[in-house]
């Protein structure tokens, strides 16, 4: 598994390495604030790597977020930094509690959607911004 790919190219030569997954990620930004986001990129990284999974890392906060990545093809959605908080605010159960309202976000977006299941999603589920 490779993480930190931000380019489709990159993606291919990892596969062709013998990868057997890839993770989108920009590490948070904390490494190269001016890098792209790794949901922009990850349509074409999908497509160019349909043999293996392909995950998204970075920058994911809400459920919104998480149908985002899964809608191009994301199999995998890393969420970090919102558990961090929550632990540091109410340690175990404050991350029990961001699970959950994590959980019901996605339900409720999926509902908003019109989609009753994950596997409904597809990229004509986005509207993208010019």
């Amino acid at each position: 598994m490779v993480k930190g790919i931000l380019d489709a190219r990159d993606a291919r030569i990892a596969v062709d390495a013998g990868a057997d997954a890839i993770i989108v990620s920009n590490h948070g930004g904390r490494q190269l604030d001016g890098a792209i986001a790794p949901l922009r990129v990850l349509p074409q990284v999908v497509a160019a790597c349909p043999e293996v999974p392909v995950m998204l890392d970075s920058g994911v906060r809400r459920g919104t977020d998480v149908l985002k990545a899964l809608a191009p093809g994301a199999k995998f959605v890393f969420v970090g930094r919102p558990f961090g908080y929550a632990a540091a605010i109410g340690g175990e159960a404050g991350v029990r509690k961001a699970i959950e309202l994590l959980k019901l976000e996605v339900s409720r977006d999926l509902a908003m959607l019109g989609v009753t299941s994950l596997d409904q999603l597809d990229p004509g589920c986005l509207v993208r911004n010019p």
